[in-house]
């Protein structure tokens, strides 16, 4: 068998990978039924496919793979960053909703700014994840990240566009 198994296979078709895709990301609820009808496709098809491409051993093989797969300590890194970043997302999400509801009184559609609020969010969550990684913050980093707020506040007051 190939060094992973759950890689299309050379004589595999197109629908017939497509409908392995979706029982593969099914996980543990992953049943041909539930295949067939998210691909409508007949049973026969399905269990055709199944047996001749040995969807049972590739997804068997692919669960080893995600729960044996070095993950370099990416799971603690992550973790650790986001204990650190729950105080930011706190804070702009209170100042989200003061806003929102400072729009709402006045019976205008936050709608824009909302987005604009949240994609800006975004961006210092990125930032910031990006900061953490290198470790070694620089002042330049910092105040981007600093800049980044003020756009969100003012954007949020309706200050700027």
């Amino acid at each position: 068998m190939a060094d992973k198994p759950w890689e299309r296979r050379d004589d595999e078709s197109d629908p017939a990978y497509e409908a392995f895709r979706v029982y593969l990301l099914m996980g543990s609820r992953r049943t041909l039924a539930r295949v067939e009808k998210s691909q409508t496709r007949s049973h026969a098809t399905i269990s055709l496919w199944s047996s001749k491409y040995e969807w049972g051993a590739r997804v068997r093989a692919f669960d080893r793979y995600a729960i044996e797969a070095p993950t370099d300590g990416m799971e603690h890194a992550l973790a650790e960053s986001r204990d650190k970043n729950l105080p930011l997302i706190d804070k702009l999400r209170n100042l989200l909703s003061m806003r929102l509801d400072v729009f709402i009184d006045r019976m205008d559609d936050p709608t824009i700014r909302w987005t604009q609020a949240l994609t800006a969010m975004a961006k210092i969550e990125a930032n910031v994840l990006l900061m953490n990684k290198d470790m070694d913050k620089t002042p330049e980093q910092v105040t981007r990240v600093e800049r980044m707020l003020e756009e969100l506040d003012e954007r949020m007051q309706g200050r700027s566009a």
